[in-house]
């Protein structure tokens, strides 16, 4: 019943990454998905407030329920989710944050009643008084709370008063039963969180859920902890936030300027193919390493990289790296008038391809995965791209079979699709594109195209193959492929040594 939470990718992925160690902060951060990650609570919890809201339909009026448990237990995650633990009792909680009066209770009950609850709705209605930890409702305040649940309006909520103090929380319930007299059940209430082998999952889930990343638990290494040393979740969560914040620090002061990454797979394939088994279930086309390790067990960079998942995540997530694949319509585009080799130019002309404009180019590239990725769109998983025409398909897989793209052929259409970027304006006009050079700062690292605009240093790396290549049955080829590259950018960057 308790979660962590992630901020989403401001401009820099690896910098974006925070883990606050409260409810509050992660809802405002994931929204609605927050529910993926709420874990029962305990029974003994459940029993009690099973017991109260029997009490309310039994006895005709409303339950004052002071609750209490360490900072960190999860009592707000219990209070404003009741629904989800059992639909069936309780309604969407009211939060109230206002005036402890009866008046005021009994308007903001009227509002939610209307504006978040279906007319016929006869559930017990949470209220969750979250507002005042640490400062117990005075004699007065007491009275108007009994006021209001024995009215018509309150006689079917439980109001939920938060403690984290034992004391307080029993003083208040002491006070409370002075003013109401007999009580339906022993109050305050000590409430549980989820259980102490659940939390490492929980962790886990909720960075995936909102970063958008996957299998970034292995960037923070949640192995070294253990759940059973600290006081409550929160207290658990909240120095994995502390560590998990200095190592992106540390990543981040490593490295002289933002290096991104993206594979280009320049094919006969329809879509995206294989490629979506290797990325993420997320983020469109970033890279996932623990599918990129499966794909390839049994090969020396799958053992290699198995051997190193903290970095492999690492590499990933610095690198901000993915994976796109570039369809037939645009790679013809960009070969007809962007490359200088007569026997592409031959070979199009042969089959009937005229040669496109600039207009068709930049078209082609902005409606592209490529493009678009250049652009630094997010985009979700799932999202219509199209498929590339049958015609270009046949046309592209002559070119192929008949020409091919090796023997050097691969670095003039690095070149090409360095002036193609560079005319379509994907990226703006002020920025230094260049075609198999080295970079200033990382002599080492020579991408088939880098794109610089200053603030940061885009590296594509091109592969062109013939044949419907992106199919499964080259999955691990295709893997393996990506997990080279990876490694050789983790050794430029610092992050590998040269003997590994």
């Amino acid at each position: 019943m308790y979660c962590l939470g992630v901020a989403q990718e401001d401009d820099r992925l690896l910098t974006g990454l925070t883990l606050p160690s409260r409810y509050e902060a992660l809802v405002r951060k994931v929204g609605p998905e927050v529910l993926r990650l709420l874990v029962n609570p305990a029974s003994s919890t459940m029993e009690v407030l099973e017991e109260a809201a029997e009490a309310v339909g039994s006895l005709g009026e409303g339950v004052f329920l002071p609750i209490f448990a360490k900072s960190g237990t999860g009592k707000t995650t219990l209070a404003e989710n009741l629904t989800l633990f059992a639909s069936r009792t309780f309604a969407p909680t009211l939060s109230y944050s206002g005036s402890v009066d009866s008046a005021s209770l009994i308007a903001a009950l009227k509002t939610h009643e209307r504006d978040v609850l279906p007319a016929d709705d006869a559930r017990v209605i949470p209220m969750n008084v979250d507002h005042r930890e640490g400062a117990p409702p005075s004699e007065v305040e007491l009275a108007q709370i009994k006021r209001f649940l024995r009215q018509d309006e309150g006689s079917r909520v439980l109001l939920i008063w938060p403690e984290t103090s034992r004391a307080i929380a029993q003083s208040m319930a002491d006070s409370y039963r002075e003013v109401a007299g007999v009580l339906p059940l022993a109050i305050p209430v000590e409430v549980s969180g989820p259980g102490v082998d659940s939390w490492a999952d929980l962790a886990a889930q909720t960075l995936v859920l909102a970063n958008g990343v996957d299998s970034l638990e292995h960037l923070v290494d949640l192995d070294q902890y253990e759940p059973g040393q600290f006081a409550s979740l929160g207290d658990f969560l909240k120095q994995i936030a502390i560590d998990f914040n200095a190592r992106k620090l540390q990543l981040a002061r490593a490295t002289v300027r933002d290096v991104r990454l993206s594979i280009v797979w320049v094919t006969e394939s329809q879509g995206h193919g294989v490629l979506s088994t290797l990325s993420s279930s997320r983020r469109f086309g970033m890279l996932d390493g623990v599918a990129l390790v499966q794909a390839c067990a049994d090969s020396v960079i799958g053992q290699w990289w198995a051997a190193h998942r903290g970095l492999l995540v690492q590499t990933i997530v610095a690198l901000d790296a993915h994976v796109v694949a570039v369809a037939p319509p645009l790679a013809l585009a960009t070969m007809s008038r962007y490359s200088t080799l007569p026997a592409y130019k031959t070979a199009l002309g042969d089959l009937g391809y005229a040669t496109r404009s600039r207009a068709d180019v930049t078209s082609y590239m902005l409606r592209s995965d490529l493009g678009r990725r250049l652009a630094g769109e997010v985009r979700a998983v799932g999202e219509g791209r199209g498929n590339p025409a049958e015609e270009a398909r046949v046309t592209f897989a002559a070119v192929g079979e008949n020409i091919g793209f090796q023997g050097g052929r691969d670095k003039d259409l690095n070149r090409a699709f360095g002036d193609a970027i560079r005319e379509s304006g994907v990226v703006g006009n002020d920025v230094d594109i260049t075609t198999e050079t080295a970079l200033s700062f990382l002599p080492t690292l020579i991408p088939d195209v880098g794109v610089d605009d200053s603030s940061r240093v885009h590296c594509l790396e091109f592969t062109y193959r013939k044949g419907d290549f992106l199919g499964t049955a080259n999955r691990s080829t295709v893997a393996q492929y990506c997990l080279n590259k990876l490694k050789n950018y983790a050794r430029a960057m610092g992050w590998v040594g040269a003997g590994e």
